[in-house]
């Protein structure tokens, strides 16, 4: 899976948004054709979950509770063929797109 990282740094009070549809819209801009496959928000502690959208257990929290996000990146780059992720600092946010 290829990385890319996209850092937002303001000077001022202005800050860039922080909403997944907002984002989402920036990526698949960027990188057109491509769509989202799946994401997670590290404030939020929200993923898209192909686990649950089969009305199964989500699979990707370790037993401490921390989320796995190596599990996660494996198993939609396997059922989604995932290709880029794509990080944003500001917001804490990973979009995946296929």
């Amino acid at each position: 899976m290829d990385k890319v990282e996209i850092e937002i740094n303001s000077i001022g009070g202005t800050r860039a948004s922080e909403i997944l549809a907002d984002l989402r819209t920036v990526v698949e801009t960027l990188y057109f054709p491509m769509t989202l496959s799946g994401f997670w928000d590290h404030k939020e502690d929200l993923h898209l979950c192909p686990d649950e959208e089969r009305k199964q257990e989500c699979s990707h929290f370790l037993s401490g509770g921390d989320f796995d996000l190596s599990g996660y990146e494996l198993a939609i780059s396997r059922q989604r063929q995932v290709s880029l992720r794509v990080g944003f600092k500001h917001a804490s946010l990973f979009i995946y797109l296929t």
